[in-house]
């Protein structure tokens, strides 16, 4: 695949009896943003780990730019950066210091290269700050500082915004979503935060239990069983026009509780626009009509085994 950065196939990791990947496929186009997303112990830092060439895979097999990593460690990982769990600096050192350590880098060019991404990742004014007086954000900041200085084009970013305020998040989301149009630097992240992942995110793999639940571009993934909300005149004349007329085609289709003459609209394919013109069509005034919010966080449970819990949630 000349199109893709990262191609992982069938790849199997055991810890004794605990089989933390079973089979995980899964391929990064060039140029995209791409999230993995899972719950605790579904093997994402398992399978960055391989990916990273800092653990084995039992089987399978794993290429960067179409280079084996297991075979080929350092020449598939030459134009890659990556931060796996967080960086241990040297907090009595400036960030400058920690950055030619870290990185072993020396020479002219390299200089010149280390202070143009501190000024891209807005640390510039830092530099000669010891580490221990940068606070959480500025960290994260000087980290992808770090995975950038080997000339990347492949950025792997574990967790980036974990723990940051809200100011922090937006500062790194709007970062990460540069990379790409400014560095042409392609960039695989992880995150708990699902709402971050679904806007900085161009494609996107829910891993569950060591396998790939569904993987694709973000656009694709959120189209999954799509959830409409309406507000209409006469709601209850309006859910029975639309059973009618959908059929199959609606999954689920209620009130929404708490919400007046609202409703809650799941159907198997994306539909909005012609839910829409049957109810005007038919006399009904249609004030409102957009996407339920959370959607990957929906889709997420429901793919990992959480639906219960949607369900819950949109009863109550």
């Amino acid at each position: 695949m000349n199109d893709c950065v990262l191609t992982v196939e069938n790849v199997v990791k055991s810890f004794g009896k605990f089989k933390a990947l079973d089979g995980a496929s899964l391929s990064i186009p060039k140029g995209s943003i791409f999230g993995i997303i899972g719950p605790n112990g579904a093997g994402k830092s398992t399978l960055l780990r391989i990916v990273t060439s800092l653990a084995h895979p039992d089987s399978g097999r794993v290429t960067v730019n179409g280079i084996d990593v297991e075979s080929s460690p350092k020449k598939a990982l030459a134009g890659t950066g990556a931060i796996v769990d967080s960086p241990a600096f040297y907090p009595d050192l400036s960030a400058r210091l920690n950055l030619d350590i870290l990185s072993r880098g020396h020479g002219k060019k390299y200089r010149a290269r280390r202070e143009e991404l501190a000024e891209y990742t807005g640390i510039a004014g830092w530099m000669n700050h010891r580490v221990r007086e940068f606070s959480l954000g500025m960290r994260q900041r000087l980290a992808i500082t770090l995975a950038l200085l080997p000339d990347s084009s492949f950025v792997i970013l574990d967790e980036p915004t974990n723990g940051l305020d809200p100011s922090g998040i937006v500062d790194i989301r709007n970062l990460i979503r540069n990379l790409g149009a400014d560095l042409g630097a392609t960039v695989l992240v992880t995150s708990h935060m699902l709402g971050e992942i679904e806007k900085i995110c161009s494609n996107l793999a829910i891993l569950n239990h060591g396998q790939i639940a569904a993987e694709g571009k973000m656009e694709d993934i959120l189209r999954r069983s799509p959830v409409t909300l309406i507000r209409t005149t006469e709601p209850g004349r309006a859910e029975a026009l639309l059973k009618e007329t959908f059929g199959p085609r609606i999954i689920s289709l209620k009130l929404k509780e708490n919400e007046e003459n609202v409703l809650r609209v799941e159907t198997s394919d994306d539909c909005a626009a012609e839910l829409n013109e049957t109810l005007v069509k038919n006399g009904f005034s249609v004030s409102m009509l957009e996407n339920e919010p959370d959607r990957l966080e929906r889709i997420f449970l429901q793919l990992t085994g959480g639906e219960s819990a949607v369900r819950n949630e949109v009863r109550s």
